[in-house]
């Protein structure tokens, strides 16, 4: 952000962009209150379904709702609130930019009654007979996915509308701040309206960025702020701050307005960091959360270790014969491989795999990507790397201690010397034991190239800074999905 000129008067496009009326009423809700208001009406639309679904019970029985019958049954109303809550967080249902997406959200519904259905068939066989029984439940699933549907919509309308999107000023018109406009547009988020940028470079006065008008400079800021009635203020500048700026930024803080750097904004709505637009110190402050983990966490990880690792090495027992029978009928090749990966602290290991490429698939001794298509794979391999069952060996490292269940994926050091030199904080992703799955690998596709790696480290550098026991149960639920769908190379 250049503040060696005088910026010129704001006039023309930008003048019309500053001095349009304000919206007469407006009501926003930050993040959490919105989170709050989906989980309490859900928690209510989701009770009122129980209780629809007694009275039809009842009533088609013959009966009639009463306070005994109700007291007999009062366990359901809480059962079915936390199974909702539960589901509605693994299918995403409470992530504030996907709830004001109509269409994802009744993708996501249908997914989470799914859920239900596995969930019933877990208590119909395990259960008490009668302890869910199959017509009230399919009369709760009626009234619960009518009531949903309708209420999940009518809040992606309502807060669709101008009056109830948060304003923001973005202090700086160059990369940083481009990137955080157009990263709202390929959201599509309606949870906030860019009013313009502020700019102290006088080449942007009365100008267009990203279609956002540039409306003026750093001197301008606090009556730019309150003319436009902005809720918060994003700091999209990653070089060292002028005296000016930082005191007019003081004084928006003074009186009252939230000031909030793009970075931090960007991976709340994303869910991973914008590497290219943050420096060391920001980079250094999120790592220090790695740190801090306590003894107590670092058990939970473990134990999410343990317990994953003997399910997987059970799951792989029972595939190895069918798996060996198939390898042997396909090419006759080795059923395992080992390749030296990069640990905690580029430490390297032998991670275990199970072959999906020919012996001779890099016959000139130089890593190369693997890539869609790729010619070297086997037909037993296209099937072991859709289904990412080629992975599951893995586990093993993962009792040894060379891996997390949940990481970074665990890269050649070859590609790392790479990368490093062309991807900003690269290193950054070795602060962490590597993953049988993780962050990235669940919300990105398969990488093979420069641009892959860059947007995984925005994933990994999310992970890392977020890191929790919570997080990585969400990742591993979430990565038999994405082995559900087909989705690996």
């Amino acid at each position: 952000m250049d503040t060696g000129g005088q910026a010129t008067e704001v006039r023309g496009g930008a003048r019309e962009q500053a001095e349009r009326p304000a919206v007469p009423f407006r009501v926003t809700l930050p993040f959490s209150e919105r989170r709050l208001l989906l989980f309490t009406i859900d928690a209510l639309l989701v009770n009122a379904a129980v209780l629809a679904a007694l009275w039809a019970w009842q009533r088609l029985g013959g009966g009639t709702l009463h306070r005994a019958f109700l007291l007999q049954h009062w366990l359901w109303f809480p059962f079915f609130t936390a199974a909702w809550w539960g589901l509605g967080w693994l299918f995403d249902l409470y992530e504030i930019n996907l709830a004001g997406r109509r269409f994802e959200v009744t993708k996501q519904i249908g997914l989470a009654f799914s859920g239900f259905v596995v969930l019933y068939l877990f208590i119909f066989f395990l259960a008490p007979r009668e302890s869910l029984p199959r017509l009230f439940f399919l009369l709760f699933m009626g009234f619960a996915a009518l009531l949903l549907l309708l209420w999940r919509w009518a809040y992606a309308t309502l807060f669709a509308l101008p009056e109830l999107q948060q304003h923001v000023l973005v202090v700086g018109a160059g990369g940083a701040g481009r990137t955080f406009v157009e990263m709202l547009r390929e959201q599509e988020s309606n949870i906030y309206q860019v009013v313009g940028f502020v700019d102290d470079d006088p080449d942007k006065q009365d100008t267009e960025i990203a279609g956002v008008p540039v409306l003026g400079d750093s001197r301008q800021l606090l009556q730019l702020v309150v003319h436009h009635r902005v809720d918060k203020i994003v700091l999209a500048i990653t070089n060292e701050m002028p005296g000016a700026l930082f005191q007019a930024l003081i004084d928006c803080r003074a009186k009252g307005y939230r000031v909030v750097f793009m970075p931090d904004l960007y991976q709340q709505l994303t869910r991973r960091v914008p590497v290219e637009h943050v420096n060391e110190g920001w980079v250094l402050n999120a790592m220090n959360g790695f740190t801090a983990v306590s003894r107590l966490e670092e058990l939970a990880y473990r134990g999410l270790d343990i317990f994953f690792g003997i399910l997987g090495v059970i799951g792989l027992g029972l595939l190895l014969p069918f798996v060996a029978l198939a390898v042997a009928l396909d090419d006759g090749g080795d059923l395992f491989y080992t390749q030296i990966r990069s640990g905690r602290a580029g430490v390297p290991f032998y991670v275990i795999k199970l072959r999906t490429m020919r012996p001779d698939a890099e016959k000139d001794g130089k890593p190369q990507w693997a890539k869609k298509g790729d010619d070297r794979v086997t037909h037993v391999g296209k099937v072991l790397r859709k289904t990412r069952l080629d992975e599951l060996p893995q586990v093993i490292n993962v009792l040894r201690g060379d891996m997390h269940i949940v990481g970074p994926r665990p890269e050649r050091p070859e590609f790392i010397a790479e990368l490093e030199e062309k991807i900003p904080f690269y290193r950054t992703r070795l602060t962490v034991k590597p993953g049988l799955t993780g962050w990235a690998q669940v919300r990105y596709r398969y990488g093979n190239s420069v641009e892959d790696a860059l947007m995984k480290l925005q994933y990994d550098l999310y992970y890392i800074r977020h890191r929790s026991p919570w997080m990585d149960i969400y990742i591993i639920f979430k990565t038999f999905g994405v082995m559900l769908r087909l989705q690996g190379v």
